[in-house]
Formats: structure tokens, sequence, C-alpha cells
């Protein structure tokens, strides 16, 4: 599971939003932001929503694995 958070504006809008997604895997296409783009509209009531920016989530156990291997 891949756990982001996902800047996002709207057509009308222009002020950026925030909002945490789960998704199964990573983003590694522009389908699967597509995807998001359209789930984030249907759950936010929103005819249409553009992602701008996003960022993964570390989990505690990744994070020291990465610090124990650095």
């Amino acid at each position: 599971m891949g756990h982001y958070c996902i800047w996002f504006v709207t057509p009308d809008d222009s002020v950026m939003r925030r909002a945490e997604v789960v998704i199964n895997g990573v983003i590694h296409c522009h389908q699967v932001l597509e995807e998001i783009e359209a789930q984030l509209a249907v759950d936010c009531g929103l005819t249409q929503v553009m992602i701008v920016d996003w960022k993964r989530f570390e989990t505690p156990e990744q994070a020291g694995k990465l610090a124990h291997a650095a």
C-alpha cells in the first residue's frame, strides 16, 4: 500500500488543497494520477481536480531500514 499526500487545484479555484490517499502500489504513471484525480473529485463533490504535486509518506519501519542502511 502506498500512502501519499496529494496537492491539487480545481479549474475554477486556484487555491491549493491537500488530501491524503492510500493506493495499492505506487504512483508510477499518468494513468494512476488520472485515476486518483477522478476519485478525489468524486470524494470531494467536485467536477474535476488537477494534481499539482504529491509526496509519499514513509512508514516508521521503512524509515528505520533506510537509516540503518546508510
